[in-house]
């Protein structure tokens, strides 16, 4: 609810501004109307009083606008659920983490990269996967989804629906693989013959 008054209250402020700000440019707007408008204002009292008070409701509203935006990006960069005890928050980047050691375990696997984004209807969860050539892709990204959910729910106690998508950048062999992590062999030194220092 705060949200939406927030926009809308920017949405009306904005579209005022906007509209003296185009009727300025094309001479809409009479230079002499808004002079005699704004000393029409400053002389009569009630006027007056009704141009502070809209300028402080203006401000309780600005204050009040950044806090609720500020508090929903808060709230998106974590997962939030109730003990007895209280109220625990944990960081995304956290359930991330949790993600990608246990794509490490999974031999069919050679890289993972996982991104996750909470929101009111649930948690989104986007993994992008290097596979191993003899995975057979729909059976395994099948299980590793199932997993995943199953694994996210059970640790952090979630009741949200948590949807997890899977994007294969690529698929590589096991020869492949291992030649990256094959160690260099290393260099033979070749000894320099000692000349001395010629002055």
């Amino acid at each position: 609810m705060r949200t939406a008054l927030s926009v809308f209250f920017y949405t009306i402020v904005f579209a005022f501004l906007g509209t003296i700000a185009i009727g300025f440019a094309f001479h809409i707007i009479e230079i002499n109307d808004v002079v005699s408008q704004l000393i029409r204002f400053y002389d009569d009292t009630y006027l007056r009083f009704l141009t502070g008070l809209s300028g402080l409701i203006f401000i309780l509203l600005s204050f009040a606008a950044a806090q609720t935006i500020t508090g929903k990006i808060q709230r998106e960069k974590t997962i939030a659920f109730t003990n007895p005890n209280g109220q625990v928050t944990v960081t995304l980047s956290a359930v991330e983490d949790l993600i990608r050691r246990l794509a490490q375990q999974m031999p069919e696997i050679k890289e993972a990269k996982a991104d996750v984004r909470a929101h009111k209807k649930g948690i989104d969860i986007g993994m992008r996967v290097v596979l191993a050539q003899e995975t057979n892709i729909p059976d395994f990204t099948s299980r590793l989804q199932e997993l995943i959910a199953t694994r996210v729910q059970d640790v952090f106690g979630i009741d949200e629906t948590i949807t997890v998508k899977i994007h294969v950048a690529k698929i590589v062999s096991r020869d492949e693989k291992n030649s990256k992590k094959r160690p260099e062999a290393p260099r033979e030194e070749i000894p320099i013959p000692y000349q001395g220092i010629k002055i």
